[in-house]
């Protein structure tokens, strides 16, 4: 049986969470890559490494993280959080179900780490403008980004 997202969008996309080591770090020494001391507080989350959110307030580690390589004034740093203990990856050809029904910033970049388009989605349609952003053979990757606060949630990338 074909999923219905399979049948609207056959390119097969990955999500991508922040890598696993990043966390690793953050949770071992309370420090992010940029040295910043770490806490704990409570929200809602999401984790960037099982991509989920909770309904509830919940302990999460705030830290800085940098999606992009450091190679142009596009390479943004910016808060994230991360369950303090150690959670499943995200490993799903699906769109992370916490986000489909929020309104979403779409980037994206060109290989050399440029924005090359992006846009605001609407609840449900972010999936969509990633695909179609992915169909540009100069975009290498798209970020995925709160409306809100516009921080990083998670990758988009061809498999």
């Amino acid at each position: 049986m074909v999923s219905p997202t399979r049948a609207r969008y056959p390119m097969n996309m990955k999500y991508t969470p922040i890598p696993q080591e990043v966390a690793e770090q953050a949770r071992r020494t309370l420090r992010d890559e940029f040295g910043h001391q770490l806490r704990v507080e409570r929200n809602q989350g999401p984790c960037r490494i099982c991509l989920g959110s909770s309904k509830e307030p919940e302990d999460l580690i705030l830290l800085s993280y940098q999606p992009l390589a450091d190679t142009n004034p596009y390479a943004e740093i910016g808060p994230i959080f991360i369950h303090p203990h150690t959670c499943a990856r995200y490993d799903s050809r699906e769109f992370p179900a916490d986000f489909l029904d929020r309104e979403l910033v779409v980037r994206a970049y060109d290989a050399d780490g440029r924005i090359a388009d992006a846009a605001v989605a609407a609840p449900g349609e972010a999936e969509a403008v990633s695909a179609a952003f992915l169909t540009n053979r100069d975009v290498a990757e798209v970020h995925v980004r709160s409306r809100s606060y516009t921080c990083f949630l998670f990758k988009v990338e061809r498999p």
